[in-house]
């Protein structure tokens, strides 16, 4: 059995190109910015410019924050349309091009705490990813009633209480419990290598996804990427704990973006294969190459990934297998 996820992840915009005086400058003052494409708040947003040199950008986003440079990262935390001002200024501070566009960040719905959980062999990291929150303070993250940071954290065999508390804007309580149940599975780096060196040759043969067969234009090998690799092996480690078959865990209700932010990577775009009951790395691969949709993962354009092999007997399927894929 094989499923497939695709998650293109970034709005990209470009607010303007003006040109700046020649009497200051010479060039154009570029303004570009990236977001979820949700927009759904608590949404961040990432603004780029690029200006003549002896030159910087000024920002104000519109809510009371400001800053400065090439690059900056800002956070809305309450939807709303707001004005973002960007202003070019020469090396004496003077004003020499400026830019504005109204900045709209969607509700991200009721206020909430929530937990994303990644096993791997005796450990566990959980983390708040999947929070809403109108406020800047993030939720605390306990494991069994004590507060934890995102791990890895030693987990016993058997039953376990994560939860996460937070404060919403109005000052009432939130919270998010889970049992989380521990148990032995076993992992192959034998299986993982197989599985990434079976996926490059296709990339490098130039698999074509309609046809199903080589043929089509070589692309470069994908990155093993250690935080990928987390977020991978806690998909196949927890279908394997929970019983379950679906991008979204029935564990967390986790998407494969949110176990990626966990495992501590914010990619612009992810996408995520799994299959079950394979036995074999040739078999696994096979199978998503065959597959349009997941063939369009491996030949996606992406330049890192992430792989599980997990087994356990017993199990519904006994033999899970994960690929995520990730574009910085």
């Amino acid at each position: 059995m094989i499923r497939r996820s695709r998650l293109p992840r970034l709005l990209l915009g470009l607010l303007s190109v003006l040109s700046a005086p020649a009497a200051h400058a010479q060039g154009t003052f570029r303004i570009g910015y990236s977001a979820e494409a949700e927009r759904r708040a608590p949404l961040t947003v990432t603004y780029t410019a690029t200006f003549p040199a002896g030159h910087t950008a000024r920002w104000s986003f519109g809510d009371g924050g400001a800053a400065q440079g090439a690059q900056v990262t800002h956070t809305y935390y309450r939807p709303g349309t707001f004005t973002l001002v960007a202003t070019l200024v020469d090396a004496q501070g003077r004003e020499v091009s400026r830019a504005e566009t109204p900045i709209e960040v969607r509700s991200g719905g009721p206020e909430r705490a929530d937990l994303t959980v990644l096993h791997a062999p005796g450990s566990v990291r959980i983390g708040a990813a999947g929070s809403v929150l109108y406020h800047p303070e993030p939720p605390r993250v306990l494991l069994d009633g004590r507060e934890v940071g995102p791990g890895p954290l030693p987990l016993t065999a058997g039953p376990h209480v994560a939860q996460a508390q937070a404060t919403g804007s109005a000052g009432q309580r939130l919270e998010r419990r889970l049992t989380l149940n521990a148990a032995p599975f076993q992992t192959s780096a034998a299986f993982d290598s197989e599985v990434l060196r079976l996926t490059n040759r296709a990339r490098a043969q130039g698999w074509n996804c309609a046809t199903l067969r080589p043929g089509g234009p070589a692309l470069p090998p994908l990155l093993p990427h250690p935080a990928l690799d987390l977020a991978a092996q806690g998909q196949s480690a927890a279908m394997a704990l929970y019983g379950y078959f679906d991008h979204t865990s029935a564990l967390d209700g986790s998407s494969p973006l949110r176990r990626v932010q966990t495992a501590g990577l914010n990619p612009a775009s992810v996408a995520e294969n799994i299959a079950a009951g394979q036995t074999t790395p040739a078999e696994a691969v096979d199978g998503w190459l065959r597959s349009p949709g997941h063939c369009r993962n491996i030949m996606g354009n992406f330049t890192l990934i992430g792989l599980s092999y997990v087994t356990r007997p017993g199990s519904p399927y006994t033999r899970y297998w994960t690929q995520v894929f990730a574009r910085p």
